[in-house]
């Protein structure tokens, strides 16, 4: 299961690039009606900014999710930097990379505060209010009719409506093999499919669990609890 969850990452990271560069609709560039307005935040079409904005939050729920425990032999940090910028595009890789390898593999990178901020229940309710502020901003006074046309008309727009939809599916992705590792009901997945926020609760659920990195495997999980018993 492993080795197919890894080609099929592969598989969809490599299908979006090349989306984005040969096929993505509308004009790029100078060209784009909605590049400028939106990158300097001067877009008069709130549900474009508000989707724009979201996708800056995006990287900081993966944020609070991947470096509270750094421990892998390939670090979280530079994919989650990336990801700013990039987006899905650059959170793949990391997902690609680590698929079939173990926590542990390296001591943790980050100082104790960067670790405690990650889990702290202030950052993630700080997240998770401007994430439900952006999102009802956005949807109650955004035009859809507007929103519609630039998707055809602006490949800014259709990459990043595109790059919304696959870090929330890689959100599902995330918690499910999270859920997994820590022996919890792999049902919780399903908080992936609301973005940022079941991200956020499935942090916040998580955050007290020091025992162990979310990463490491159950049966491993279960060696350490006898060994700590019998210690």
């Amino acid at each position: 299961m492993t080795r197919i969850s890894r080609v099929l990452l592969l598989v969809v990271w490599l299908a979006f690039i090349v989306y984005a560069l040969f096929f993505a609709p509308g004009a790029g560039g100078g060209e784009d009606p909605w590049l400028r307005p939106l990158l300097t935040l001067q877009a008069d079409e709130p549900s474009l900014l508000a989707m724009f904005s979201l996708l800056g939050l995006f990287p900081m729920a993966f944020a609070c999710m991947l470096l509270r425990h750094d421990d892998r032999a390939v670090p979280a940090w530079p994919f989650v930097i990336l990801s700013f910028g990039l987006g899905v595009f650059a959170l793949l890789p990391y997902y690609i990379l680590t698929s079939n390898t173990h926590a542990g593999s390296h001591d943790l990178r980050h100082p104790q505060g960067l670790r405690k901020a990650t889990e702290s229940p202030i950052t993630h309710g700080i997240l998770f209010t401007v994430t439900l502020l952006v999102m009802g901003w956005g949807l109650l006074l955004g035009d859809f009719g507007v929103y519609r046309e630039a998707f055809g008309t602006s490949m800014l727009v259709n990459v990043m409506t595109l790059d919304f939809l696959l870090l929330t599916l890689l959100s599902v992705y995330a918690i499910y093999t999270g859920s997994r590792r820590r022996s919890l009901p792999q049902a919780m997945a399903l908080l992936g499919l609301i973005p940022i926020l079941g991200l956020l609760i499935y942090i916040w659920m998580t955050r007290m669990d020091q025992s162990v990195s979310p990463y490491i495997p159950s049966q491993t999980q279960s060696k350490m609890r006898r060994r700590a018993g019998t210690g």
